[in-house]
């Protein structure tokens, strides 16, 4: 008779029996909701949805990342400018101040008029192309007289807004890199710090970059993605009295700031105000919310969506139309560089175009400044790129012109 123990015995003694064997099954487990909970009626939970609103995020702006890491230089800086303005001008909207980005461009070179001339029926010469717009949602309404002289402060706010997110990806000190710097930064920009709550703040709540190393794992325990990170420190901001009043932009730049030159966004910032199309119209004072039928749509019919699940949605349609901004970038270069292949050696119309590419729009005295040539030999390369059709005029003007891809 053997001595050889039963076989469950000799399986449950076996040192090297895989653990996993001796675990139920995630599937086994009942894990849908009860019926009629608010869950079951909708189909997905709080965390489906978080889960999968933070996944699209993700994948949407690590596709950004490394489609801009992988352009030239060219594109990379054209890209970021053009990206930065659509920014600038998505915060404007959630201010209830729609501006076009090519209207911020020209503003900032110096070439239109103050806002106030809308109201006496040349606003074309003060926001060309937003004035072109069709009137709504998204087009210029001509705003009440005492309300002008802060219409032209907010551009002056958006353009330095923008300013500070097109030098985010590029060298030097980080302006993001530690509370002391994200002060200095904020305060350089007119936001009131109390330093105090922002110490505070950064200690509990500043998002972290992944570990580097291999065996990093339980230095991040416990640790939310960055972007989910992002968004629930943006929250904490707003709760922590930080700012007086507290404003979106300052927790934002703060939150999602921190992640620039790291992971997830090493060649971009992290954009999420581009997305204006989806911000719903409420408190300017508030973090953007989603507009009733976006939030239909991505969750279903009545029901709410929290601020996490509305940023980071805000997040992956701003990086997907980052995406398409880079795509027209890239076709255009394609055209041009075409176009220029055949042209002389010793002409500057290449050195032009690629000047174009790298600025959303440029004068003629701009360019001549950076290809160092006089301002009438850089007005003759414009007009000629524009004739070869691989640029526009941009301000519909007979004089101080301005050209853009």
């Amino acid at each position: 008779m053997s001595s050889d123990p039963p076989l469950d015995q000799e399986e449950a003694d076996n040192p090297l029996r895989p653990v996993w064997e001796d675990t139920p099954d995630e599937t086994d487990a009942n894990c849908r909701p009860e019926p009629g909970s608010p869950s079951h009626v909708a189909g997905i939970t709080d965390m489906d949805l978080l889960l999968a609103t933070l996944a699209d995020a993700s994948d949407a702006l690590a596709r950004l990342d490394a489609r801009v890491a992988a352009s030239d230089t060219a594109l990379h800086e054209g890209l970021r400018a053009r990206l930065a303005l659509t920014e600038a001008a998505g915060w404007l909207a959630h201010a209830h101040s729609w501006v076009h980005p090519l209207d911020l461009a020209l503003r900032d070179a110096g070439l239109t008029a103050p806002v106030a001339l809308a109201a006496f029926g040349a606003g074309a010469r003060a926001l060309p192309h937003t004035m072109a717009q069709p009137a709504g949602r998204l087009g210029w309404e001509a705003p009440p007289l005492d309300t002008l002289p802060a219409a032209d402060q907010g551009l002056a706010d958006a353009l330095a807004f923008a300013r500070l997110l097109r030098l985010l990806p590029c060298g030097g000190p980080h302006p993001f890199g530690d509370a002391a710097a994200t002060a200095n930064t904020l305060a350089g920009r007119g936001v009131t710090i109390d330093r105090d709550a922002l110490a505070g703040w950064w200690n509990a709540h500043a998002p972290a970059p992944p570990p580097r190393h291999r065996y990093g794992a339980r230095r991040g325990e416990g640790r939310a993605p960055p972007l989910l990170a992002g968004a629930i420190a943006a929250q904490a901001w707003m709760e922590g009295a930080i700012t007086d009043p507290p404003e979106p932009a300052p927790a934002l730049l703060a939150a999602f700031g921190r992640l620039v030159r790291l992971a997830p966004a090493r060649s971009v910032f992290v954009p999420l105000w581009s997305a204006y199309p989806a911000v719903g119209f409420g408190d300017r004072d508030t973090l953007p919310k989603l507009r009733s039928e976006v939030a239909d749509r991505i969750a279903g019919w009545g029901r709410s969506v929290s601020w996490p699940i509305a940023g980071l949605h805000l997040i992956a349609e701003s990086a997907r139309m980052g995406l398409r901004d880079l795509d027209r970038l890239q076709t255009a270069a394609d055209k041009g560089r075409g176009y220029l292949a055949v042209v002389d050696r010793r002409s500057r119309l290449p050195e032009a175009f690629e000047a174009l590419l790298r600025s959303p729009l440029l004068t003629p005295k701009t360019l001549a400044a950076q290809l160092r040539i006089a301002p009438q030999t850089a007005t003759a390369l414009l007009r000629d790129l524009q004739g070869r059709g691989v640029v526009r005029e941009v301000t519909g003007r007979g004089r101080f012109r301005a050209y853009a891809v």
